[in-house]
């Protein structure tokens, strides 16, 4: 049996409560500002765009979650595969044009949402994106 209290001069109950702990190492505060400042001009511009006469707000409400998505990749991991030019442009344009065309081919809500969700992953894996 594992004894926890504060005479445990073995260290195995600190080790024991580590393994909960983050996988992600400590991040200094002026990097989570600057990762989260960039988020919000992102996703500011994005915004403004939306808000064009010109375009849908319906539309734009989709709009939402993979920038969302990828704003979290490029301003908190930037060193991450998934965070560099190739995957963050065309992951989106064919994880998109993979939605729209089963979007067109399908009608059914549910099987939409499936479809596209597995295809998307599959032909962005594919295109290394």
């Amino acid at each position: 049996m594992l004894k926890i209290c504060a005479q445990c001069k073995c260290g195995s109950c600190l080790q024991i409560f580590r393994s909960f702990g983050p996988a992600v190492g400590h991040v200094h505060t002026s990097e989570a500002l600057r990762a989260g400042l960039g988020a919000v001009v992102g996703l500011g511009l994005t915004g403004l765009l939306l808000l064009s006469p010109s375009i849908d707000l319906e539309w734009g409400r989709y709009l939402v979650a993979p920038f969302g998505a990828t704003s979290v990749l490029l301003f908190a991991v930037p060193n991450s595969p998934l965070a560099q030019p190739w995957s963050a442009v065309i992951g989106n344009t064919v994880a998109a044009l993979v939605a729209v065309t089963v979007c067109l081919l399908v009608s059914d809500p549910l099987i939409r949402v499936v479809a596209s969700v597995g295809l998307a992953i599959s032909v962005t894996m594919m295109c290394r994106a």
